[in-house]
């Protein structure tokens, strides 16, 4: 959510858009949460295999990084772009697999209703201070400082 309001405050087109316009939200929350994934994780490898020339053994300690797979060019035209009607969007930002996270459907759910309802009643807002980000392995802004009125 902090990043996803970040973004619209630093970018009041999309702001105004989002605004104007809430049925774009479950497109533009699968765009947030692609170009944001505030999650890495880790693997211990059980088996010896190379990948690109890089050899892991096991017991190794492998980071699986959900923004990057989310920025592949080869997956995403425009990978580096925030476009909150991106159509194509399978994003990894809840992991893949058996290892899916099971409550991606109720933080998508979540997104949703907080920023649909946070923009009805405020539809434009700006920055109004320095962001602070969170170190380790959940990446986002901890404060995002906004001003509104």
């Amino acid at each position: 959510l902090s990043a996803s309001l970040l973004h619209l405050a630093q970018t009041p087109a999309d702001c105004a858009r989002l605004s104007g316009d809430p049925a774009l939200m479950p497109q533009a929350v699968e765009e947030f949460l692609r170009a944001y994934a505030p999650v890495t994780m880790a693997r211990q490898v059980v088996k010896e295999k190379t990948i690109g020339g890089c050899t892991f053994k096991p017991g190794e300690m492998v980071i699986l990084s959900f923004p990057a797979a989310n920025r592949d060019p080869e997956a995403f035209p425009d990978a580096d772009k925030v476009i909150i009607d991106r159509i194509e969007n399978r994003h990894a930002a809840f992991g893949l697999g058996i290892h899916r996270c099971i409550g991606a459907h109720l933080a998508r759910m979540e997104m949703q209703v907080a920023l649909g309802t946070f923009l009805a009643r405020i539809p434009a807002f700006r920055l109004a201070g320095q962001v602070r980000w969170s170190a380790g392995p959940v990446r986002g802004p901890r404060t995002v400082p906004i001003s509104f009125g």
